[in-house]
């Protein structure tokens, strides 16, 4: 076995992790809007937590195996141009829309569920009527999706882009039923 290939058998294995943890707090996200009490909210809270602690250290090293491997293949070599390796300039977009949809719906969103748990009654039902986290874990698990396509197919920088913008649509697409429910 090659160095190549162990360090992208990491690499895929951390993007997996990140998957699992979509998928738990996708799980956890749906579980928590359709709680009834103060303790069935805190049970799903606390599996919607191991997102974040599963996610930041596969991140991490996802970022670390693909740097390695970006360097392997020659990605950062002077005199490239945007149409061989402009799919990783955009995965860094990509990672940092992630980013930026997490920090600032998930975290202020949950925290306010937690803060409303001991209050219990009409603020916690109110701060578990959101909509924000579902469809940030949608639009977050196929922009996700999207960068693993550009790594896939290697598109240049301008095809990477659309296909990031065509994984938040789906992400949306798949938000609509949501909307359509009643809330409580």
């Amino acid at each position: 076995m090659t160095l190549y290939a162990s360090i992208l058998f990491i690499h895929i294995t951390a993007a997996l992790a990140l998957f699992l943890a979509f998928g738990l707090e996708w799980a956890a996200i749906s579980f928590l809007g359709k709680s009834n009490t103060p303790q069935e909210t805190q049970t799903w809270l606390r599996l919607a937590r191991l997102g974040p602690l599963v996610n930041g250290p596969a991140l991490l090293v996802a970022i670390l195996s693909g740097g390695y491997l970006g360097s392997l293949i020659g990605a950062y070599k002077q005199g490239l141009t945007m149409t061989q390796f402009g799919w990783i300039p955009a995965s860094f977009v990509g990672i940092a829309v992630v980013a930026v949809l997490g920090g600032a719906i998930n975290v202020p969103k949950m925290k306010a569920i937690r803060l409303a748990i001991s209050e219990g009654g009409e603020k916690l039902a109110a701060a578990l009527r959101t909509k924000a986290l579902p469809v940030s874990v949608r639009l977050r698990t196929f922009a996700a999706l999207g960068i693993v396509y550009m790594m896939a197919a290697k598109p240049s920088f301008a095809q990477s882009l659309f296909v990031l913008v065509a994984g938040l649509i789906v992400g949306l697409l798949f938000s609509v039923p949501m909307f359509s429910r009643k809330t409580a």
